[in-house]
């Protein structure tokens, strides 16, 4: 078997700086107003996360939450995660979006001054807890929820 040999001038690159990927961690405990994704988004994760912002930033600027399924998928990050596995959150307005809510989620979210729960199933855990309930398709009521928001304010 033959020797291999390489030295610094058969490499054609060079490795200039290294520069880590700073990460801002989203503030969930200390937000007032949280818009949270659960398994509902899985047709188009990408279009669900951007309506859950749009919808936060309508609100007021809030922060986007999620459920453990959705981090677990990898959609978004973990410092995402409200629930028993992840964040507690006792925002001032709390919107749960495709999640059924299962014990482990309500218990990071029951005690938020005010819940809104958009499911496509009628008899989803989530409604329990919830102050408002939308039954119906997170794709088709967020953004009319979004249309109506800004409506509201541009009344004012």
């Amino acid at each position: 078997m033959a020797q291999f040999s390489l030295t610094d001038a058969d490499l054609r690159t060079k490795v200039l700086e290294v520069v880590k990927e700073t990460k801002k961690l989203v503030d969930l405990i200390g937000a007032d107003i949280v818009v949270s994704v659960g398994r509902g988004i899985s047709k188009d994760p990408e279009k669900g996360i951007k309506l859950a912002e749009e919808l936060a930033e309508a609100l007021g600027g809030g922060v986007v939450g999620a459920s453990r399924a959705v981090t677990d998928a990898g959609w978004l990050s973990s410092d995402h995660q409200v629930g028993q596995t992840g964040k507690t959150v006792h925002p001032r307005i709390y919107v749960a979006l495709g999640i059924s809510g299962a014990i482990q989620h309500k218990a990071g979210m029951q005690d938020s001054e005010t819940i809104i729960a958009v499911d496509s199933n009628e008899a989803a855990p989530i409604f329990e807890c919830a102050d408002y309930g939308i039954v119906g398709d997170l794709f088709e009521v967020v953004p009319h929820m979004i249309e109506e928001i800004k409506a509201a304010k541009a009344a004012k």
